[in-house]
């Protein structure tokens, strides 16, 4: 029964925390504020959490991992697919699953990543975005690494990098309905697929 309980007033102050960072953002996000409404002490968001830095990793930590971990999936499956490829002619331009897959993920926990974007400045989590270009621009050699006599254009590779980004964040952060984000999001990612395709993997001369 105490477990319980204890359970109980960390999903509290969680819930509270979250719906506090929303409406200020870190900086002006107030401890005293997030007790009040979970209907707990101080004393008790401190034996749950050291300090705010804590209570906000709480809530983003999980599903940004999460995210990279389907990411570097993703571009595994995708290696293996291009693998033996003669030409980037042959790859399927429709990544609709794929984006849906992303969407999915990201909208069942769409509040923690908004946090990410909206409210993150003075945490680790500021440079998350860059951290995401980076990533995918990391990946996106190894997954051309298999197909016979293509290399990647780095120059365009971080902009295309920077514009997928770019394009899953304005639908986060704009369109509340996942399903309405999923159908929005699919002509984009193909769109973008193209773009990859076309001017980031070239044929070696």
């Amino acid at each position: 029964m105490k477990q319980d309980m204890e359970y109980k007033k960390r999903e509290l102050l969680i819930e509270a925390a979250k719906k506090e960072f929303l409406e200020k953002g870190y900086n002006k996000a107030s401890l005293r504020n997030i007790c009040s409404q979970a209907g707990v002490t101080t004393g008790a968001l401190y034996f749950f959490f050291k300090n705010k830095e804590e209570l906000f990793a709480e809530i983003v930590d999980g599903p940004l991992a999460g995210l990279k971990e389907l990411l570097a999936k993703h571009f595994k499956d995708d290696r293996e697919y291009m693998s033996g490829m003669d030409s980037v002619q042959d790859i399927d331009p429709d990544h609709s699953d794929e984006s849906d897959m992303f969407i999915e993920y990201i909208y069942r926990y769409r509040d923690s990543f908004i946090l990410v974007l909206n409210s993150a400045e003075n945490t680790v989590y500021e440079n998350c975005v860059d951290e995401f270009v980076d990533l995918i621009e990391q990946s996106i050699p190894v997954m051309v690494s298999g197909m016979k006599g293509y290399t990647v254009d780095a120059y365009m590779s971080h902009w295309m990098a920077h514009l997928t980004i770019d394009a899953f964040t304005n639908v986060i952060r704009h369109v509340e309905d996942a399903e309405e984000a999923k159908r929005r999001m699919r002509p984009i990612l193909n769109y973008l697929v193209k773009g990859w395709i076309e001017l980031v993997m070239t044929k070696e001369q």
